[in-house]
């Protein structure tokens, strides 16, 4: 098969932006191995209380469905349940799962999104403890509580989302709490790493009084936070946060029947008696990176930006990389909210199409921009320094020479 644009990924950005190609004249063909399209989107429902009234659902589900809807009606071709396994230059993609084994394209766009980081504790792999992200799949695409005690281990803007989701579905958490000080988690989910990150997400509060308070109180003084804590813990929803105690262990025979869990200082040692709570199922939250491995076939450079979440391809603020023909959106990119994922695929397409010759439905200036609003409307910033971590990008780009 033989296409104009050819986009492995149908989340957010990659829906999107086959959505603006497809507008435009382009032919259209989009790869995912999931057998929904959607990513990410499938699994978040949440409110975002600085919104407009009737205006603060965040429905993910019904969100990919529209842009599914609309990217068939425009004759993008859909291929889930596939596979990309394998990528060359001008541009031949190597597929299994479908009828077509090879696809051809003049240009390519990787929105690969990203994968969960692992939390190894003792217990982990218990049956009943699953990842964050797996809960958020279960309870919000398909309807399904993973348990009737419930713990969150790592308070993080995406397990604080999720964590609400759960709870308007029903679902008994009893407890947020993090994970213990190791070598895999560092000083990044010690109390005062946890409350230094946590700023943003206070948007997230039930009244405004909170997310005020919050968002006062996290960015002045993380650790002065983290000393109040063992006083006082916070809860939304009902659900208590727990920033002076971590789990050490998950406990049971054959499956979770509870955890052990540690009171710590400030700095995340331990400072305390050990207790034990009784649970049915554990979530782990880690966070998140960017999923890397297919580009890497396509001779991109990689860079090591923490800020953004790991290593990421080489790209500029248009999303165009120092390999012909190659460009990227969404969470490969860095780790960002959909919202922000959209709006990059519709700067990657802009940029697709001037490449091209043809003139788009806006300028990539213009598209630029939308994704910079983007950021600042987005109710969720999984990283605190994102900033940062584009200037640090930009500076690569520059020092190669590239603008």
């Amino acid at each position: 098969m033989n296409v104009d644009a050819a986009i492995i990924g149908a989340g957010p950005a990659g829906l999107m932006a086959a959505i603006e190609l497809s507008r435009n004249g382009l032919s259209v063909a989009v790869i995912d191995e999931y057998y929904l399209p959607g990513g990410r989107l499938l699994g978040q429902h949440y409110e975002d209380p600085a919104e407009p009234p009737g205006e603060r659902i965040w429905d993910g589900k019904r969100i990919a469905e529209q842009l599914e809807q609309q990217a068939r009606r425009q004759g993008v071709h859909l291929f889930t349940g596939v596979t990309a396994w394998s990528v060359s230059k001008k541009w031949e993609i190597a597929l299994s799962g479908a009828t077509e084994n090879q696809l051809f394209s003049k240009v390519l766009l990787l929105a690969t999104g990203s994968a969960e980081k692992a939390l190894p504790i003792p217990g982990w792999t218990l049956p009943g403890t699953i990842s964050i992200g797996a809960a958020q799949t279960f309870t919000n695409l398909h309807r399904v509580a993973v348990g009737t005690k419930v713990v969150i281990i790592g308070i993080d803007p995406l397990s604080l989302s999720v964590m609400l989701e759960m709870r308007n579905a029903g679902i008994d958490v009893i407890g947020m709490a993090l994970p213990p000080v190791s070598p895999v988690t560092g000083k990044e989910y010690t109390p005062v790493g946890t409350l230094s990150r946590l700023s943003d997400a206070a948007r997230l509060a039930p009244n405004a009084f909170l997310r005020t308070a919050g968002r006062f109180a996290l960015s002045v003084s993380p650790r002065l936070a983290g000393h109040f804590m063992r006083f006082y813990f916070i809860k939304i929803k009902g659900v208590p946060l727990y920033f002076r105690k971590s789990v050490v262990s998950i406990d049971g025979h054959d499956r979770v029947e509870g955890v052990t869990v540690q009171p710590i200082s400030v700095d995340g040692t331990p400072a305390g008696q050990p207790e034990q709570w009784e649970a049915d199922s554990v979530c782990l939250s880690a966070g998140l990176y960017p999923l890397v491995d297919l580009i890497q076939l396509t001779g991109c450079p990689l860079v090591e930006i923490p800020e953004l979440g790991g290593m990421v391809p080489l790209h500029g603020n248009d999303l165009s990389t120092p390999v012909k023909g190659l460009y990227v959106a969404g969470n490969i990119t860095g780790i960002e909210g959909a919202k922000v994922a959209m709006a990059q695929g519709r700067l990657a397409a802009i940029s697709i199409i001037e490449s091209l010759g043809k003139k788009g439905s806006m300028t990539v200036n213009e598209a630029m921009e939308k994704v910079t609003e983007a950021r600042k409307t987005s109710p969720l910033r999984f990283l605190p320094d994102i900033e940062k971590g584009r200037a640090k990008l930009n500076d690569l780009w520059r020092k190669e020479g590239i603008v």
